[in-house]
């Protein structure tokens, strides 16, 4: 070691220490990872229920740029003039009808052998005899009765006109209404959806960025007070769920809305009569589309929150498959899994019972709808000639056709509702400062370290258990080029010490000083970078030998990575692995032995060049020889950078 170098060291026995010291306070197991079972989890600190929706919607577009804005806007307009287009349909599907209906009429007219069609008019015939009385007409105008005679009677039949309609002219016109309402609701709805989907992903990329870099910037005690699965689920799902409140829901609730809005527009326009009887018996429809989709959003999310359970048993068995295999726990965590299967296949079967029943109740009152506008609306058309059939069947459908968009417009505000109350940890994390900020550039930077360190009557909490006092009034002097070693029973709070040395805590009461200075005033990473650490469970990561002790310096070459193995006797064994320092290590190292794992983590410590060693009983996974040989390493004073 150099002469500014420090070197602390955690381990069982007291060695050839300079200096030991011993504590006696109790140290949390919080300050270790452990699995707790579901049970100890909800009851455990930083356990926090739900909270209440603080998230308005429009501040779930709070990360938009001004492009993102222009998309939802071009969106959104495409979306209201899809949503016209249903009701614009119907006003053609009335015309249609009532040309239909006017050719329909003609026909059975002409077919009268006693009419005929002289000028475009339907007439009766010439020198028809309609009982003892003859009809003429006299210069189109001038109309005489007379009895025993003959007369000529020129007809208009309420002004009807006879070998004016083309029907099939007339058809292709509809059809041509069709084609380009057609091509028009093609161009919106893509439009529609794929701008509000654009922008929702862009937005998304921004917001999973900045949360899993703030994320990054938590100091280590909120981590203590927030469990890692709740992480990956925020990660994962709740954003997902932000997604879903902001991407094409939005789209798809303007254009039902407008549809709805259109409709009615319709009904109260074409026939107000007619309207408010249908109008009497639609909200039911509304109702039950609106009842079935808030119950199937809350079974679905409990059939899911099931299927969560299940998949929590199986990530875990799958990711200590060993110990299971071990100890012959295969069939019991298959029976545990198929437990968890059952509650998931019971809130399906109570959905789908929901669904149908609320799916046979809407057709119900549809078909009740088409009876009561039937019946009224024939009394319409027929008696007080009020509308025509076509004006019936618009006013009809467009009510219709309203209150049935306005029920499935309401899943959207189920996905509004909660990709707010996702929003509201995921954006509260993301404006939450941290206590602690590694990727601060506050603080300043020595010119010149010397290497002293000392605790001046540091007292400790773990924030997780803040009733629990670690260090009382605890004060220490390491010098600049000693080995000191810290001695205790288990929990003592050997690793606090070296934690508050790294600023992974701030002490409640006290300070701890490099070279004089508090180190919560030094700069965060130019502290960190000082120090080397090996931990007592040292943490692989899923790469190669290589990049795991590269991990240490980034940057730094193939030979120094050579030596920094050398030195923690880990060459060897290295060298003997099928592709050397290309061999994969596995998740968390699960393809090294314990031993391993220690020497490799001992060398990436190593190539940091580090002023200040921190080992947490580094070496309680080696043989004897190996300890020797790895200690007489650690104490060799090499000359570092």
């Amino acid at each position: 070691m150099p002469a500014g170098s420090v070197k602390l060291q955690s381990i069982k026995k007291l060695g050839q220490e300079n200096h030991s010291y011993e504590f006696s306070d109790e140290e949390p197991a919080g300050s270790y990872m452990t699995m707790t079972t579901s049970k100890d989890n909800e009851k455990g600190p930083g356990k926090e229920e739900q909270p209440a929706i603080r998230v308005g919607f429009f501040q779930l577009f709070r990360f938009s740029t001004c492009n993102d804005l222009l998309m939802m806007v071009m969106g959104s307009v495409c979306a209201v003039l899809h949503g016209s287009a249903q009701p614009l349909v119907l006003l053609v599907f009335g015309l249609l009808t009532d040309t239909f209906v006017e050719y329909d009429i003609e026909l059975n007219e002409l077919r009268d052998d006693r009419k005929e069609c002289v000028n475009n008019t339907i007439q009766w015939k010439r020198n028809y005899t309609a009982g003892n009385s003859l009809i003429t007409k006299l210069n189109q105008s001038d109309w005489s009765f007379m009895n025993n005679s003959t007369w000529e009677m020129l007809t208009p039949l309420k002004g009807r006109s006879c070998g004016l309609l083309d029907i099939e002219y007339e058809m292709t016109n509809f059809a041509y209404y069709y084609v380009g309402i057609g091509a028009a609701v093609f161009i919106l709805g893509y439009f529609q959806i794929s701008l509000w989907v654009t922008a929702a992903a862009r937005q998304i990329l921004l917001i999973r960025k900045l949360y899993f870099s703030k994320v990054m910037r938590m100091e280590i005690g909120w981590f203590d007070c927030t469990s890692i699965g709740e992480l990956n689920t925020r990660m994962s799902d709740d954003i997902n769920k932000i997604n879903d409140a902001i991407a094409d829901q939005v789209a798809i609730f303007l254009q039902r809305f407008t549809t709805f809005v259109g409709g009615f527009c319709i009904g109260f326009i074409k026939g107000w009569k007619l309207t408010l009887v249908i109008v009497s018996a639609s909200p039911l429809i509304g109702i039950g589309a609106g009842l079935m989709a808030l119950f199937v959003a809350k079974l679905t999310g409990m059939e899911l929150q099931a299927y969560a359970k299940a998949g929590a048993v199986a990530d875990e068995v799958l990711s200590s498959i060993r110990t299971v295999a071990a100890f012959g726990g295969e069939k019991k965590e298959v029976k545990r899994y198929d437990n968890n299967l059952i509650s998931a296949q019971r809130w399906g079967i109570r959905k789908g019972l929901v669904m149908g029943f609320f799916t046979g109740f809407m057709w119900m009152v549809i078909f009740l709808c088409y009876a009561l506008a039937f019946w009224y609306g024939s009394s319409l058309v027929l008696d007080t000639e009020e509308y025509t059939p076509g004006t019936l069947l618009q006013v009809f459908f467009g009510v219709l056709v309203g209150a049935m968009n306005l029920g499935q417009a309401s899943p959207c505000l189920e996905a509004f509702a909660a990709g707010r109350g996702a929003a509201t940890l995921i954006f509260e994390t993301i404006d939450r400062e941290p206590e602690i900020d590694c990727l601060s550039e506050a603080g300043y930077k020595l010119d010149r370290v010397k290497g002293d360190i000392e605790f001046h009557n540091v007292t400790f909490y773990y924030p997780s258990r803040p009733e629990v006092k670690i260090l009382d009034q605890l004060s220490v002097a390491v010098k600049s080029g000693e080995t000191t070693a810290f001695v205790g029973p288990s929990g003592a709070g050997k690793s606090t010490a070296i934690q508050l040395i790294q600023r992974f805590y701030d002490p409640k009461e006290g300070m701890v000083t490099l070279d004089g200075h508090d180190i919560r005033g030094l700069n965060i990473q130019w502290l960190r970078s000082l120090i080397g650490i090996v931990e007592q469970e040292p943490v692989l990561f899923a790469t190669t030998v290589a990049e795991n002790i590269r991990y240490g310096r980034p940057g730094v070459s193939m030979e120094e990575i050579i030596t920094a193995a050398k030195e923690a006797n880990a060459y060897n064994f290295i060298m003997d692995l099928p592709q050397k320092f290309d061999t994969l290590v596995g998740e968390g190292g699960g393809q090294m032995s314990g031993g391993q794992k220690q020497r490799i983590a001992i060398a990436r410590a190593l190539v940091r060049n580090p002023r200040i060693l921190l080992l947490d009983m580094a070496t309680s996974a080696l043989d004897n020889e190996s300890e020797a040989v790895v200690q007489e390493a650690l104490d060799k004073p090499v000359a570092r950078q």
